[in-house]
């Protein structure tokens, strides 16, 4: 199993990455959730979906990064 050392979310109002708080053990835990509806307020002030979508997790042998983060 793949050790998750970050994830971060980032916002989708202004861009801002920050780390979640959501914590997910390994990649594999990861891949495997159903994540939705949790929301999340970033360093800006706003509210934003905390979801695999818009987040991405960086371990020592690669990571995941979901369809909203670009």
């Amino acid at each position: 199993m793949t050790e998750i050392k970050s994830v971060e979310i980032r916002c989708l109002t202004c861009g801002t990455w920050f780390p979640s708080p959501v914590f997910i053990g390994t990649l594999e835990m990861l891949e495997s959730a159903q994540m939705s509806g949790n929301m999340a307020q970033c360093p800006n002030g706003h509210m934003t979906p905390c979801n695999k979508e818009n987040m991405r997790a960086r371990g020592p042998d690669g990571g995941f990064i979901g369809n909203d983060t670009v």
